[in-house]
């Protein structure tokens, strides 16, 4: 049933995928998906809370039938899915047209993304409002089941292994109100694809003409170009309306602003949505749902069921350990810390804040239908085969909450921003940076008497083990995950708070916003700097760097932005590739003294999840970061450690109650309908596969044949499994196709970053000098300025020390940044005043000093309503206004009037609705 005032909603819905003959249409900048900032009222946060939101849909109102726009003969162009046209191309149907990639199915051009909406099919509009007539009907049930369910479930224990797993991906607000019409979108598109899959009259489809297909660079030129239905059906937001009404996503994009939003928001002045937090994943290439829409990849291509993940992980991922004679833990350690900087994939949980205890075979119809837990296979080397209560043994697993808001396949959502922006240091909203600062532009962090500070203490974690029941708070929410990860935080709090000294004792005009946010912005560009000058010529070699267009400039600055592509993450990057460091790691972290001699205990990973207390004892933080630094990590082979494989995140008190994290990635990787990685052969230039001979080239023998046994055909490999076992590229650590994924993305994270730390662009980017001192940096000079008692280090800290090639060396004979290229000659106080950006006295000369805005005198760069629902900045050519998108009608009706909405067309084109048919651009009839 469908409500009446959402009614011209779906209206807009259908206009939005129609596709006009002259392949012009586009959407005007105020309708746009990336324009204005949507609230959320009280009553959809609660909703939203409780996971029982119907975001267009609701039982108690009208259905559409009875509607006068229901037209059975007016007919509308849709822009299918490359998967939705492979579908129906198996349909015996020749009304139906289908159109082949210019470069084969799996083909990527070199920087160049084929958008995968390139096939059209015209159809009867009524088809379209039929299919989301059935979906309410679907969600309404699903809702009902899920509420009956949990009346009588409390959920998972947030201590026990479940509950620390969902703690690594937990959802926010925003992420669930994304994910609440996504799961009605997928009621819809199935409806859909069951339509067409009907006998349906000849003249309900008609026939359309072949389209060629469209690159992202519009090289193709005059072709029908995708409409993102995002912007007419999600109930959007941010945690900066719910929790303390701030937030970073406004517009007009400020081109001067030096300092990047936290959410990503406005890096692209074009389209300032790409790349931000809370969006969903990119693709490298088409997804491969069992059903075109959701369902997992389940089945082999030979038509009987893939492989357990579970058979794949204790067959193929043996625990042989090998140790690197190359790279120390710091690899794998810094490679977490900055995934952490750039991915968060949220899973589902229950109403109420519960989380979904899928550890029960069957707990996709007991418990939660986005439950899908991992069978364990009779006679497996850990698990048993049956519990105690005598069902069947499965490992608990969470499907990821989907994002999309179009008909099509379901997309994951990324909860981190895009960009190497520190974010897991600052967090990626304003509510969270807030919530991590004190005076003086520096960090919260725990202290005490002669040493140097903690991240800050929380209990409000309800995963946290700890005995003291606190653990760490950081920009990102799995700061405390483990004692190294918690260590490494603690290093680069540590820099930043000294930093800020700096900047107060050179600067002393400057005020706490202006050192919090200078400090904030080079600390990005040094973990830039950090990145692509050490980890990933280890990861991915030297010839590989140069060859993606890697390489950092010696001198000079860059000039490859492009502000035609976008940063967002490919889900394959998340969901497989950036998951290699699962292989270097060692069951237990070493802990060394200033002479790095090894002390006891060691700290058994397996104890330190969610519990950091032990980094409160003194020089605790010097003696892990040594370990470190010092110990050699596992090499990068097919082999991985029990203690990840049996034991991740065990509860000591319960036998066999410890996860498989190989078995949860390939889980994850058909979760998020991933293709084998045979079809990533053939898009990263690879011959793809015609049998597993094919693949001894970058696969030992040895592993070639386990995968056979394992896996009933060449098609049928998981990407990540596939992807780990392959030989290294040269001087990398990494086979071929994880550095082509790795590399591709890396590429995107420099070339489509306004703000990339070598920017030619003289408003936002900085002096040659401060560069200068930027390329000076390495993670061995941060870690061992933020020590306790600095000793000694070698200059590489991913690599072993060697007394020739890589030697340890007094701190202090590390280059350092002089902070001095930052010093302000000027005595005058600073402009800047949170949240407004910095605006020079030179400057303001150069334009008004204010603006006239809704009647009131706004300074430059300032913003302020003209009108309930069109906001103005002031830029030094005067005021630039957008609209806003407007979701919770009810709040904008109490909060400006009728009368001033009234006077507002963009108020009206939104939520005519709600003050009568009059005021709408679209009726309802009874």
């Amino acid at each position: 049933m469908i409500r009446r005032e959402t009614l011209s909603l779906l209206v807009v819905v259908v206009v939005a995928v129609v596709t006009v003959s002259d392949g012009k249409w586009s959407l005007p900048a105020d309708l746009g998906p990336d324009s204005g900032h949507w609230t959320f009222s009280q009553d959809d946060e609660h909703a939203i809370n409780n996971n029982n939101s119907g975001p267009i849909f609701n039982q108690e109102s009208d259905d559409i039938t009875h509607s006068n726009i229901d037209d059975e003969e007016e007919q509308v162009t849709l822009s299918l899915p490359k998967q939705w046209a492979q579908l129906l191309e198996n349909l015996n149907n020749s009304q139906y047209l289908v159109n082949d990639r210019a470069h084969g199915d799996d083909s990527i051009s070199n920087g160049t993304r084929i958008v995968l909406f390139a096939d059209f099919l015209t159809i009867p509009k009524s088809l379209i409002l039929d299919s989301f007539n059935e979906a309410n009907d679907g969600w309404v049930e699903r809702q009902r089941k899920i509420d009956n369910v949990f009346i009588h479930n409390s959920g998972a224990d947030a201590k026990s292994p479940v509950g620390t797993a969902f703690a690594f991906s937990p959802p926010s607000l925003e992420a669930l109100a994304l994910s609440n019409t996504s799961i009605l979108l997928e009621f819809a598109s199935r409806a859909f694809l069951k339509s067409l899959e009907d006998d349906t009259p000849s003249n309900r489809i008609q026939r359309v003409k072949r389209q060629s297909v469209l690159f992202e660079d519009g090289s193709t030129g005059g072709v029908r170009k995708e409409i993102d239905l995002r912007s007419f059906v999600v109930s959007q937001g941010s945690m900066g309306a719910l929790k303390c009404n701030v937030h970073d996503e406004v517009l007009p994009c400020d081109t001067r602003n030096p300092y990047r939003t936290y959410s990503g928001w406005c890096n692209n002045v074009q389209n300032p949505g790409w790349g931000k937090s809370v969006i969903t994943f990119d693709r490298m290439i088409p997804s491969a749902y069992a059903d075109g829409v959701s369902k997992p990849r389940s089945m082999s291509a030979l038509g009987r069921p893939l492989p357990s993940p579970r058979h794949v992980s204790s067959y193929v991922h043996i625990d042989v350990s090998h140790l690197s004679n190359k790279h120390t833990l710091m690899l794998m350690q810094y490679a977490q810390f900055l995934d952490h900087d750039l991915t968060l994939t949220p899973v589902h949980k229950g109403p109420e804040d519960k989380i979904l205890n899928c550890r029960e075979c069957d707990s996709a119809s007991s418990t939660h239908p986005e439950c899908w837990p991992i069978p364990v296979p009779t006679g497996d080397s850990w698990y048993p085969d049956k519990r105690e209560s005598g069902s069947p043994y499965c490992i608990p697993f969470t499907r990821s909450l989907p994002g999309q808001q179009r008909l099509g396949p379901r997309e994951q959502i990324n909860q981190n921003s895009a960009y190497i922006d520190a974010s897991q240091i600052y967090g990626e909203e304003v509510c969270k940076a807030d919530s991590l600062r004190i005076r003086g532009g520096k960090l919260n962090g725990t202290g005490s008497a002669g040493r140097k500070p903690l991240m800050p203490q929380t209990g409000t974690l309800k995963e946290c083990k700890s005995p003291s029941g606190y653990c760490f708070y950081a920009g990102d929410p799995r700061a405390s995950e483990q004692p190294a990860l918690a260590a490494l935080h603690t290093v680069f709090l540590r820099q930043h708070n000294q930093w800020a000294d700096d900047m107060k004792r050179i600067n002393p005009q400057w005020n706490d916003e202006k050192i919090y946010q200078e400090v904030r912005r080079i600390m990005g560009a040094v973990n830039q700097h950090v990145t692509y000058n050490e980890l990933l010529p280890r990861i991915i070699g030297p010839s590989m760097v140069n060859a993606y267009g890697l390489a950092l400039q010696n001198d000079g600055y860059y000039a490859g932005y492009d502000a035609r592509c976008s940063a967002t993450i490919y889900n394959e990057f998340a969901a497989a590739a950036f998951r290699f460091g699962h292989s270097l790691i060692r069951p237990n972290l070493a802990r060394m003294d200033g002479g790095y001699r090894g002390m006891n205990p060691h700290l058994p990973l397996r104890d330190g999840f969610f519990n950091s207390d032990m980094l409160y004892k003194p020089l605790m933080v010097d003696e892990v970061i040594r370990g470190l630094i010092a110990e050699p990590m596992e090499q990068m082979d097919p082999f991985v450690s029990n203690e990840i494989t049996n034991h991740l995140f065990e509860d000591k008190r319960r036998s066999f109650s410890g996860l498989d994290l190989i078995s949860l990635n390939l889980q994850r990787g058909r979760d998020h309908g991933l293709p084998g990685y045979n079809h990533y052969r053939g898009a990263c230039n690879l011959k793809k596969a015609q049998n597993f001979d094919d693949l001894s080239t970058e696969i030992p023998f040895d592993v070639l044949q386990r995968l056979k046994t394992v896996y009933a055909h060449v098609d049928d490999i998981d990407l990540f499994t596939g992807a780990l076992v392959e030989r290294p590229v040269m001087s990398g650590i990494l086979g071929p196709v994880m550095t082509c994924i790795i590399g591709t993305q890396f590429r995107k994270l420099r070339q489509c970053d306004r703000f990339w730390y070598e920017t030619n662009d003289k408003s936002i980017g900085f002096t040659p000098q401060q560069l200068a001192e930027i390329r000076k940096m390495t993670l061995a000079k941060i870690v061992c300025d933020n020590m306790e008692i600095p000793t000694s280090i070698q200059r590489w800290t991913m690599d072993a020390p060697h007394n020739v090639l890589n030697p340890r060396m007094p701190c202090n004979l590390l280059a350092t940044l002089n902070v001095d290229a930052w010093r302000e000659q000027s005595s005058a106080p600073p402009t800047i005043s949170k949240p407004l950006p910095l605006v020079s006295p030179q400057e303001q000369a150069a334009g008004p000093l204010s603006c006239n805005i809704g009647g009131r005198l706004i300074a430059v760069g300032g913003s302020a309503l003209q009108s309930p629902c069109v906001s103005c900045i002031c830029s030094d050519q005067g005021p630039k206004c957008t609209s806003l998108r407007i979701i919770s009608c009810s709040k904008l009706f109490q909060e400006a009037g009728r009368s001033e909405i009234l006077q507002d067309p963009v108020c009206t084109s939104q939520c005519g609705f709600f003050l009568g048919p009059s005021s709408s651009r679209f009726t309802v009839s009874g």
